[in-house]
């Protein structure tokens, strides 16, 4: 049997929301249980509706979309977050993933991109979206070696880093690495720096475009540093 994913849109725009909206009612796996043209309103219907994804916009009236999925972290919801951002909002991105964004969409990407996040994210896995990742990654490319990119990594920080790709917080990652909270904290401060990012979601991004979130997470020599 099919799992159905229960969605929640908010948006402002309601054009752009009832479009999507529609075309999301076409898809047998996706139910949009309710839609919300505020950050305040969404919080409401959310509380109601308690669906598996929140797909918001990140500029909305009253409230934003990072203060929004902070304070639904706060309230301890079981529920994924997909941010629907501008071409142009790259400055909003750290934020958003600091806040705990498990997805990134484009308005000006096709509907495929927003089934695609829709189902990773519901899956467990942050998705983003390919024009973004590229801007991103663009950047970091300078000085990595490109397909090396994760040479100078230990085996724990792989590990770390393969973990942060799944989707999983400090605490969690922590529990599956048999770790404390601060060493995992510390392979995720080290990593970052040799691979010379600034936040979780440039980590996740580099992950899956080596392939390294992909890979059997047992290969990892734990006795190696």
């Amino acid at each position: 049997m099919t799992h159905v994913y229960r969605v929640v849109l908010a948006e402002d725009h309601k054009l752009f929301r009832d479009g999507l909206e529609r075309l999301l009612s076409l898809e047998d796996d996706i139910e949009v249980v309710g839609t919300a043209d505020n950050g305040q309103e969404a919080i409401k219907v959310v509380e109601d509706q308690k669906p598996e994804i929140l797909l918001l916009d990140v500029h909305m009236p009253v409230m934003g979309g990072a203060e929004l999925v902070r304070i639904l972290r706060e309230k301890d919801m079981d529920i994924r977050y997909i941010a629907i951002t501008a071409f142009d909002d790259e400055g909003h991105i750290a934020e958003l993933s600091e806040a705990g964004v498990n997805g990134y969409i484009l308005k000006a990407s096709g509907f495929d991109q927003v089934q695609a996040a829709i189902r990773s994210v519901g899956k467990g896995f942050p998705y983003v979206d390919p024009a973004i990742a590229q801007k991103l990654l663009s950047p970091m490319k300078k000085g990595n070696g490109g397909d090396n990119i994760l040479e100078g990594l230990s085996m724990r920080e792989k590990e770390s880093l393969y973990w942060l790709a799944q989707g999983l917080n400090n605490q969690e990652i922590a529990e599956k690495m048999i770790l404390s909270d601060k060493t995992v904290k510390n392979h995720l401060s080290h990593l970052m720096k040799k691979l010379n990012i600034q936040d979780r979601t440039q980590a996740a991004i580099i992950a899956w475009k080596t392939g390294l979130a992909k890979e059997d997470p047992s290969q990892f020599d734990l006795d190696q540093n």
